[in-house]
């Protein structure tokens, strides 16, 4: 019997419900059973795990936005207006600030040493020094308290705190902001994972003691506790509030007011302990599958087989956009930022793809964009050159990258405060825009970087000249609320694929130019060359090198003499640095003096010289050789640390040498740099009773205006002038001229660099003092010294 005769003889089908469609009806039920279950538990398990991703994703949104108030409270702290603790500057400052960030913060407020506290509007608002978070931030802690009353408003608070520091890196005090907790529920307000309008789903905050920190309803804030019962917190929560407590993230479900609610948590980043719950009625789900089970049943009593057809065509399309959803969270999951979810479902599917959405957009914004200029940044540019190498290895486009960088950026930053530095960043970034045009790529890398993608600028000498207009158009003057700051920028410059073909490659290249354009001064541009990257790479290796010897003074000391020119006898002596290393050989100083210069070793490493040369002069008064001048070269760095003329003290008295026996040589550039303050240096050294140097003089612009101003006892005449005194009548003039005024003045000539018989007449001529040069004898070990000691040999 055919199921249409069945269908035909209902009386039949009435009387004898004949084995075959029972058979027929007991299949189709066992299959749409089977495929019923089968795809609840598929659809269940994608609602579960979708929930469980939504709420890690919001969690962690919560955990960064608490983050950025942390790095908030850091610049204010890092503000120089607020490293003043003038609370005639402080206050209308944190006033201003708190216009613009009141939504966020109670208070925002700076702490003194001893805990007493002033917020923007109030003088003395009380003491911070019993609260258990202020000594740890002293100790130099950055703080995110639990939740406290705050003395100043008396509201339910966390306060985020760091550390004040003046310009030596000391700790004078706090800088803090109360964050009112109850307005964390704008944030939370979006991440709820059920239909809005359906008020038994929502989420909340608690801490790890369970206190709920913010709620819809807000009288629940601060007043309940998850793991204590009450009028509205019943057993049944309290039962599984440990579990929630207890672990970082997870699921659970309880039944409360008679209805069973899946509940999905994780731990909030940057908080200690707290966490985000989101409650979801289970028959939200079960509600969906329960139509979807009647469409099914209903379909199969009337109409068997194709009650089977719909069904399947039915649950193809019921379950797409949970499978759509899942496949979006897959591709997310795997780095693909442009993915987006479907939204046009009027369920609670459409409103977790809104979200979903919303969050992909804030990444995305967060890694491809920076956010004080709006420029894409790093990440942006490595896959757009992945994208565009596939262009050039086919010949049809070509690629330039010029990276530029800015002089006094940080200089900026200190003297003018952030929000100025963001401000000349976005000018920089607006400048460049200008000048590159719309078919090239502007990025700002880190800090005050810039790169300018070329594409298709045909001859290098285009790029060249566009980047000389780039560092020209930088020169010009920045116009940043009323104030004029000066800015130059340099440039290093690689074209590929002659540089490389690679984005690391490429990077690295145009970083090295970079580094060797600014180098040569600003508004200074330098073309990649295979040479740059082998200099710098010798240069990574003697720094490495160059750690190890000052943490072990791998150094000596070898010394040249100086000539008395009338009597013709060694008179004193000059120390200097040699390095000879067991793997490299000898190291030449301009190669390693440099590179400890700009690592900062050039100060241990010059203390180390100053405490070397002392005892070694006075070894040798120990050993009764006639007294002579010890001179020791002092780099800028040395000379401009604070504890200097400290140093000097107690290396003479720990050596016990008498201080009329060294002379301390500083360039006439460094004493330049800061004339008043190293006037003042040099009289403290003079009352030590030291001498005082100037060496190389004559190279600097000025100095015969104001080098009498100077308590020195010499001058030492720059090589460069002995060198060509014999052929060259300015030369000799210059050299003339220094020495009568030395010598009008009453203070000590001395000339280096004497190498020939002729530059020796002269200088005696002239009745320079003292001389100095490769003619006496070149820099020699301590025991070679020793024997121009005891031999006291004349020199005509």
């Amino acid at each position: 019997m055919t199921v249409v005769n069945i269908l035909k003889h209902r009386s039949i089908k009435q009387k004898f419900f004949s084995m075959i469609i029972t058979g027929i009806i007991l299949l189709a039920f066992i299959f749409i059973s089977f495929y019923s279950l089968f795809t609840k538990s598929v659809v269940v398990n994608m609602l579960h795990e979708n929930n469980l991703n939504s709420t890690e994703a919001y969690a962690n949104i919560v955990g960064y936005w608490l983050q950025e108030r942390t790095n908030e409270i850091e610049l204010y702290a890092e503000n120089t207006v607020v490293k003043t603790m003038d609370l005639e500057k402080v206050q209308p400052y944190l006033q201003r600030e708190m216009e613009r960030k009141s939504h966020i913060y109670d208070a925002l407020f700076i702490a003194e040493a001893d805990g007493t506290y002033h917020t923007q509007t109030v003088t003395y608002a009380g003491n911070l020094a019993q609260r258990y978070y202020f000594p740890k931030v002293m100790m130099g802690e950055k703080v995110f308290s639990d939740p406290l009353i705050s003395l100043a408003t008396n509201e339910y608070i966390s306060v985020i705190a760091v550390p004040i520091r003046n310009q030596e890196g000391e700790i004078i005090g706090l800088m803090g902001g109360g964050l009112n907790l109850a307005k964390l529920y704008y944030l939370i307000e979006v991440l709820k994972i059920e239909n809005r309008e359906k008020t038994e789903s929502y989420s909340y905050i608690v801490d790890k003691l369970g206190r709920i920190i913010t709620h819809p309803n807000e009288t629940y804030i601060f007043q309940e506790n998850i793991r204590v019962p009450s009028s509205v917190v019943g057993l049944e929560v309290v039962e599984v509030a440990e579990k929630i407590l207890a672990q970082k993230k997870g699921q659970t479900i309880y039944t409360h007011n008679q209805i069973e609610s899946d509940v999905y948590f994780h731990e909030i980043p940057n908080t200690d302990g707290w966490k985000i719950v989101s409650k979801v009625p289970t028959y939200n789900a079960a509600n969906s599958m329960l139509m979807f089970h009647t469409l099914l049943i209903t379909t199969g009593i009337l109409v068997v087989v194709l009650g089977i057809i719909g069904g399947s065509l039915l649950v193809n399309k019921n379950t797409k956009p949970i499978i759509d959803l899942k496949e979006a969270f897959d591709k997310a999951s795997k780095g693909d930022l442009t993915v987006r979810a479907e939204t046009k479902y009027s369920d609670e599917l459409g409103e977790a793809g809104k979200s979903f959405n919303l969050m992909m957009e804030k990444i995305s914004a967060l890694t491809y964009y920076d956010a004080v200029t709006g420029l894409p940044n790093r990440n942006y540019m490595i896959e757009e050159l992945a994208m565009k190498f596939g262009h050039k290895k086919s010949g049809k486009k070509k690629l330039s990258i010029v990276l530029f960088t800015l002089s006094k950026f940080k200089t900026i930053n200190d003297m003018y405060g952030f929000e100025i530095g963001d401000e000349v960043l976005r000018e920089v970034a607006n400048r460049i825009k200008e000048k590159v045009g719309l078919n090239n790529k502007v990025i700002r890398m880190t800090g005050d970087d810039f790169i300018v993608l070329f594409y298709e600028m045909g001859t290098k000498s285009k790029v060249i000249r566009k980047t000389e207009d780039l560092l020209e158009y930088m020169s010009q003057p920045f116009m940043i609320k009323s104030h004029s700051l000066h800015i130059h920028a340099s440039a290093g410059i690689v074209f590929c694929p002659e540089d490389g073909d690679d984005v690391d490659t490429l990077l690295k290249n145009v970083s090295a130019a970079k580094i060797r354009a600014k180098a040569k001064g600003r508004s200074q541009y330098q073309i990649y060359s295979k040479t740059i990257s082998k200099q710098l790479s010798e240069e990574m290796v003697i720094e490495k090198y160059l750690y190890e010897a000052a943490e072990n003074q791998d150094f000596m000391l070898y010394y040249q003499p100086f000539i008395d020119m009338e009597a013709g006898k060694v008179v004193g002596t000059e120390a200097l640095i040699r390095w000879y290393h067991p793997k490299k050989g000898f190291i030449p100083p301009d190669k390693f003096i440099p590179l400890a210069e700009k690592t900062g070793l050039i100060v241990p490493i010059g203390n180390w010289v100053l405490q070397e040369a002392c005892r070694q002069n006075k070894a040798w008064q120990d050993q009764g050789y006639k007294p002579i001048t010890m001179s020791i070269n002092i780099s800028a760095l040395q000379f401009a640390r604070d504890d200097f003329i400290e140093v000097v003290k107690c290396t003479l008295k720990e050596v016990g040498l008498a201080p009329e026996y060294i002379a301390l040589e500083i360039t006439e550039g460094i004493a330049v740099e800061n004339i008043e303050e190293n006037i003042l240096k040099l009289r403290q050294l003079k009352e030590l009773g030291v001498k005082i140097s100037i060496d190389d003089f004559g190279t600097g612009f000025s100095s015969l205006s104001y080098f009498t101003k100077f308590p020195i006892d010499s001058l030492k005449i720059d090589r460069s002038f002995i060198q060509n005194i014999t052929n060259c009548p300015q030369s000799r003039a210059i050299v003339s001229t220094i020495i009568s005024m030395g010598r009008a003045l009453g203070i000590e000539n001395i000339a280096e660099g004497i190498e020939t018989k002729n530059q020796l007449d002269f200088i005696k001529k002239e009745n320079c003092n003292k001389a100095q040069g490769y003619l006496f004898s070149k820099p020699i070990t301590p025991k070679d010294f020793e024997k121009l000691l005891i031999d006291n040999k004349k020199y005509s």
